[in-house]
């Protein structure tokens, strides 16, 4: 094979990036997700080995992230804190929206039908 060239130099910055290669290469899931905070506050809440972020704005970022399960991935997006945007893939906004029901049929004094059971 031929060798390629080591993405740092710096050996805390390698060590750095294969601790999050090999912390995501096993997800099943991939997502990409625009959060509405800056990069700086949301790399304090999560550490590499959940995701990487990349700053947009100064009040803005993309989080890269995955899960072995996409209900999963859209709870823990929810403990973020901040307002998120869904990018891809669209099946994790399906997750989003019906844990977002969910939740809105919790709320006392909302009427509605129950859906069929599901399993989670």
């Amino acid at each position: 094979f031929t060798p390629r060239p080591l993405p740092a130099a710096d050996p805390a910055a390698l060590a750095d990036w294969v601790a999050r290669r090999v912390a995501t290469g096993a997800w099943r899931y991939r997502a990409r997700v625009t959060v509405f905070a800056p990069a700086a506050a949301v790399s304090e809440r999560i550490g590499p080995y959940v995701g990487t972020v990349t700053a947009v704005s100064s009040e803005s970022c993309t989080l890269d992230t995955g899960s072995d399960s996409l209900a999963t991935m859209a709870v823990y997006l929810g403990f973020l804190g901040w307002d998120f945007r869904v990018d891809a893939p669209p099946e994790l906004a399906v997750e989003v929206r019906a844990l977002a029901e969910r939740y809105q049929r919790a709320l006392p004094g909302q009427s509605g039908s129950r859906p069929a059971l599901s399993k989670p």
